[in-house]
């Protein structure tokens, strides 16, 4: 069987010996087998290793993938809550409170009739503009997070918004140990209530809904007592371009239905929205001049108050990462500021004699009666009376007319809302001058803002030195109906408004602001220019600026 399937074997066999033919056919067959399993082993280590390497390396990306999406996941999330910011509606059922003080705090507000009102207004939006802030940066923000808690703000505070950005009404619970003395609230945290408060109602109105304090002052009336609720109060008074100017108040939540509350500081702001804002997410819309009880209130076309965007809170309450987000923002903040604080450094005040020592000298007091009214409504003419009335008796008195500056001090000033609210401004500086240099400065300027005139008196109020008193500041309305300043029309202004051959021309095309709370109102439709002078002269008697002898001399 061997030699049929082996034939050259057979012939070895009858040639060689036994072992010589084994060796000559087995080592081929040997030496194939061994070329054959060493040419597979090295290749078959390579697959091994290729294997292997490749093993590592997919365990080395899966674990660092999964690391940098477990360190990127707040960012992400913070990020997404930034990109689309909480609803007002998410926003009010966001918050659960989790202890028995929480849910009292939260019950009663959520029961009382002021609440009730403001809900029933269609006008306002409610919100918690605190829970609008993403869960990782709230902890950041000064009112959201770091006074968020037992003792202090126990329930993040209820607000309503104007649509128009017109008004906000905020309700807060205050805790007891927000307190500076015992048992009362902080000013400090007062004043950052009113700041963020005051803020918040004109973002709606303002450039890409955001805006940095430029202003803020505060007058406190009365303690805030701690373990109350505050009631926040915020009127926006006028918006110009990217400022907007807002004032507001402070005041107790009455504990009954007709109980007045306690009004506990009152605050004014001028706010402005940043030029690089486009950043933040907004969106800019065209503004108009809003139709309402405060027609110079210009609005956003687009209900600004639900879409305001979360990081313009973030940023307010001091978020740390507000400079990598906007660099070029931040870098042109502290270069204003260094400029600011530089320019401000360079200046000193020069004290002189003291207000009481120069009234003295002089034997009377300065201030300020500023009359304000439609054009031709009989402000010159009132004001000329007086400050010859004035004279006559030996007093030192100066008339700054509407008209005459503007030959001089402010001829480089149009008619412009811009332009008018420098010319007072400027005018406000110069009576203040007269003022604070024992004459009785009078100015006649229709002076149709609201917001100007408290500048105005501010300016007044606030120029105290060494412990003076503040300049008296009387204002005077002098009232007249629009129909009666149009028939007087002594230059025939309102005929070429009519005719809209004079643009922004105050009661025609610009509106004007009748005073809420001036010293005197007089009415020169139905008294005489001499009735005039006289019931200006009695309060000035009455108030003490000028003594009964002045006025009889």
């Amino acid at each position: 069987m061997s030699s049929r399937l082996f034939p050259a074997a057979r012939r070895c066999t009858r040639t060689l010996l036994p072992g010589t033919c084994t060796r000559s056919v087995r080592a081929p067959f040997v030496r194939s087998i061994a070329s054959t399993a060493g040419a597979s082993s090295p290749t078959a280590g390579k697959y091994i290793l290729i294997r292997r390497a490749a093993s590592v390396t997919g365990r080395i990306l899966f674990f660092t993938t999964l690391g940098f999406i477990m360190a990127a996941a707040p960012a992400y999330q913070s990020a997404a809550e930034l990109i689309s910011p909480p609803s007002d509606a998410d926003a009010l059922e966001s918050f659960i409170p989790q202890d028995d003080e929480a849910k009292a705090k939260e019950e009663y507000i959520n029961s009382h009739p002021l609440t009730a009102s403001l809900r029933a207004n269609p006008d306002f939006i409610e919100s918690r503009p605190h829970m609008k802030i993403p869960a990782s940066w709230r902890k950041h923000n000064l009112t959201g997070g770091t006074l968020v808690g037992p003792g202090k703000i126990v329930t993040p505070p209820f607000s309503w918004t104007d649509r128009q950005g017109r008004s906000y009404v905020q309700i807060t619970h205050v805790g007891t140990d927000l307190c500076g003395h015992m048992g009362v609230i902080h000013g400090g945290f007062l004043a950052t209530m009113l700041d963020e408060g005051l803020a918040r109602c004109c973002f709606p109105v303002l450039p890409y809904n955001v805006g940095m304090t430029a202003k803020l002052e505060i007058n406190y009336k009365a303690p805030a007592m701690a373990d109350q609720y505050l009631v926040l109060r915020a009127t926006t008074l006028k918006v110009e371009g990217r400022k907007a100017w807002v004032e507001g108040h402070i005041e107790t939540l009455p504990a009954e239905d007709g109980q007045e509350p306690t009004i506990l500081a009152t605050a004014s702001a001028l706010y402005i929205s940043p030029k690089q804002a486009s950043g933040c997410g907004g969106q800019r819309g065209d503004f108009e001049t809003a139709i309402g009880p405060r027609p110079t209130i210009a609005h956003h076309r687009v209900e600004a108050a639900p879409t305001v965007s979360s990081v313009v809170y973030c940023v307010r309450g001091g978020f740390a990462g507000w400079d990598s987000l906007f660099p070029a923002l931040c870098r042109r903040s502290l270069v204003w500021k260094e400029v600011t604080e530089q320019s401000q450094s360079n200046i000193t005040w020069h004290p002189s004699l003291t207000r009481q020592e120069r009234n003295q000298l002089r034997g009377q007091r300065g201030f300020t009666v500023w009359f304000t009214g439609l054009s031709a409504s009989g402000k010159s003419t009132v004001a000329t009376a007086l400050e010859q009335h004035l004279l006559h008796i030996g007093l030192a008195v100066y008339r700054l007319d509407g008209d005459n500056v503007r030959f001089g001090l402010n001829k480089d000033l149009g008619f412009s809302e811009k332009d008018r609210n420098e010319n007072i401004r400027r005018i406000a500086e110069v009576a203040k001058l007269f003022a604070d240099s024992s004459t009785i400065a009078l100015t006649s300027f229709i002076s149709p803002y609201r917001a100007d005139r408290q500048i105005a008196r501010d300016l007044h109020a606030n120029a105290s030195q060494a412990g003076d008193e503040p300049l008296p500041f009387i204002e005077v309305f002098v009232d007249v109906p629009l129909e009666e300043a149009e028939k007087r029309d002594p230059k025939g202004l309102y005929k070429k408004a009519r005719a809209g051959e004079i643009k922004d021309f105050t009661g025609i095309s610009a509106p004007y602001e009748a005073p809420e709370a001036p010293e005197i109102t007089i009415r020169t439709d139905q008294l005489s220019v001499e009735e005039c002078v006289r019931k200006i002269v009695e309060y000035l008697a009455q108030q003490g600026l000028i003594t009964q002898t002045e006025e009889t001399r």
